[in-house]
């Protein structure tokens, strides 16, 4: 699923999407097994150890965003994880976190198989800390996907060569047929280029089978 773009020039990126750290806080304790998938190069899990949660671990399948953390933050514990599945066992974290994540995956079959990873690595009652893009109202990202040759509406490319996806609420849902949802809001966000976006933040619980 990883691109050039993030081997490259999304590998220097700032990235941007508040991190819920208050929601963490809400829900789980500090010694709570929390998987940061799709970690970039580690700015959630700074935040969450700055808070307590240090028993983390985060995979991503860019190298050079895995190589930029762990030159930032060599404390933090980041895997490259170039496919699927881990090599975790079922059930094993208590939550897992994606902040951004389905926003760089196009793809509907793409998407599930991450979904379905997240749901597998997650215990029975654990977690989904659910962090994206809805499909933005404003004039700037309707130009963009109008403009977009792609047949999924919400992806687009930028002129540097990354292509983002923005969803509706109902496919997401659809994504975690496996979980309730237990807690939602909205909140105010940019995206990489600067411009001001709306960002949802759910709490999804595994339902216990």
């Amino acid at each position: 699923m990883v691109t050039d773009y993030w081997e490259s020039l999304g590998a220097t990126k700032t990235f941007t999407h508040p991190v819920p750290v208050g929601l963490v806080a809400e829900h789980l304790t500090p010694r709570s097994r929390i998987l940061d998938f799709g970690c970039g190069y580690g700015r959630a899990m700074r935040e969450l150890a700055h808070d307590g949660f240090r028993n983390t671990v985060g995979v991503d399948p860019s190298a050079a965003l895995i190589a930029r953390g762990r030159r930032e933050s060599p404390e933090l514990r980041l895997e490259h994880a170039p496919r699927l599945p881990l090599e975790e066992p079922d059930g094993a974290f208590d939550a897992a976190l994606l902040v951004s994540v389905l926003a760089v995956i196009p793809e509907d079959r793409d998407q599930r198989r991450v979904a379905a990873e997240v749901e597998r690595l997650c215990a029975p009652g654990g977690l989904v800390f659910l962090c994206d893009y809805p499909l933005q109202p404003s004039e700037h990202y309707r130009a963009a996907y109008a403009a977009s040759s792609h047949p999924i509406h919400g992806v687009f490319e930028t002129p540097e060569g990354g292509v983002f996806r923005h969803h509706s609420p109902e496919h997401l849902a659809a994504l975690f047929a496996h979980c309730d949802l237990v807690h939602a809001r909205e909140t105010e966000s940019t995206g990489l280029s600067g411009h001001p976006m709306r960002a949802l933040q759910w709490v999804l619980r595994r339902r216990r089978r």
